[in-house]
């Protein structure tokens, strides 16, 4: 397979002494990344789960539940006479083009997908954010690059960035510019805003930017003073959507 495309190898017809029954939890979330002044990050995740409930039109046992995830992980399987669920967590954040499928005692197997059409990527969008009170400086927010084994790249990046000049001891209180400068995985300036800011006055600056180069991003956010800082910045790499063939 070829970084970033759909295998061209067969798909599978259905099997029709199969009939297939999957239920699926956790199929198109969003994992959250909690960042800090010195980019250190608290992750939240969320597993992928599948139910697998088959019936077999021949009145054969079942011998096998599989899920490959599309992670460069090893194929997962499990005994049905030992449960029926299969559990996963994905590290990072992208669209993963993932398999998994049922056999039987007679050795026929179903397989999702049947067709590139209907190929089913696990979307993990990612929230990195980040939220300060009381500083002296504004932090910048640092964006990872999605997992190397994603396919194709975010539809969508959003920045809101709240940036407030709090009241202080007189000596500290004053006027500021707050420049923002959203920074793409080649070091170039997408996107910027200055914005001055009186004592007691706060501002968000909110942007999107549609396809955004694969990669990690950077918000470098900067003060004219050191006066009395309250933050709360937010990116979103946003997927949607099951099918991904680039």
């Amino acid at each position: 397979m070829i970084p970033g495309c759909v295998s061209m190898e067969p798909f599978d017809e259905p099997n029709m002494a199969i009939y297939p029954m999957y239920g699926m939890t956790g199929w198109e979330v969003t994992q959250h990344f909690e960042k800090d002044e010195n980019n250190q990050t608290i992750e939240t995740l969320t597993e992928i789960e599948i139910e697998y409930s088959p019936e077999s039109d021949i009145g054969a046992e079942f011998t096998e539940f599989w899920f490959l995830p599309g992670d460069d992980s090893e194929k997962k399987s499990i005994d049905p006479d030992q449960g029926n669920t299969i559990s996963h967590m994905y590290t990072g954040y992208g669209a993963f083009m993932s398999k998994f499928g049922v056999v039987d005692s007679e050795g026929n197997e179903d397989t999702i997908p049947y067709s590139e059409d209907d190929w089913p990527a696990v979307i993990r969008s990612a929230n990195f954010y980040l939220n300060q009170s009381q500083v002296s400086e504004p932090a910048n927010l640092f964006v990872d690059g999605p997992n190397p084994n994603s396919v194709g790249s975010a539809e969508i990046l959003r920045v809101e960035s709240t940036i407030g000049n709090a009241w202080a001891l007189p000596l500290t209180s004053q006027p500021t510019e707050i420049t923002w400068n959203l920074i793409d995985p080649e070091g170039n300036v997408v996107e910027s805003h200055t914005e001055t800011l009186d004592v007691g006055e706060d501002f968000t600056w909110e942007i999107w930017v549609d396809k955004p180069m694969r990669g990690p991003w950077q918000l470098i956010i900067d003060s004219s003073q050191e006066v009395n800082i309250n933050q709360t910045t937010e990116i979103r790499m946003g997927y949607s959507g099951f099918m991904y063939n680039d």
